[in-house]
């Protein structure tokens, strides 16, 4: 039997056990795609993160001897995909960030609302990644 031969009868078994995982991950694939859009703060670069994640299962699940709990399986690869993901944007796209400015001294309380306020709001602006570290 040729490779061309070999590679003919394995097609059909290939997509039939595609097409069986696409099924097991029907069910979940929404609630996936809501997890990873949120992550990535993006419904398309969630999506991509979504066929990342499914690619690296299915890859994932042909070299196991035993089935895993299918969804708490699924987010876990889809946690550390969008993750990745976000460190790879992070890496691309950084901008220097101004040094802090010295304040006068604190006050009696040793707690300055005006710098407390402007953490603040430099906190919510970071990116997902820098506030998870946080």
């Amino acid at each position: 039997m040729t490779t061309q031969d070999e590679t003919r009868t394995l097609l059909p078994a290939m997509v039939e056990a595609r097409d069986r995982f696409m099924e097991l991950v029907d069910e979940l694939r929404p609630e996936l795609h809501r997890y990873c859009a949120r992550m990535t703060d993006s419904v398309f670069d969630g999506e991509d993160v979504v066929q990342d994640t499914l690619a690296k299962a299915y890859y994932a699940l042909g070299q196991m001897t035993q089935p895993p709990n299918l969804k708490p399986w699924l987010f876990r690869i889809a946690h550390n995909t969008a993750m990745d993901f976000l460190k790879r944007y992070e890496r691309k796209n950084t901008e220097l960030v101004p040094d802090v400015p010295e304040h006068a001294e604190p006050e009696e309380t040793g707690i300055d609302p005006a710098l407390v306020e402007a953490a603040l709001t430099i906190f919510a602006e970071l990116p997902p990644v820098q506030r998870a570290a946080l």
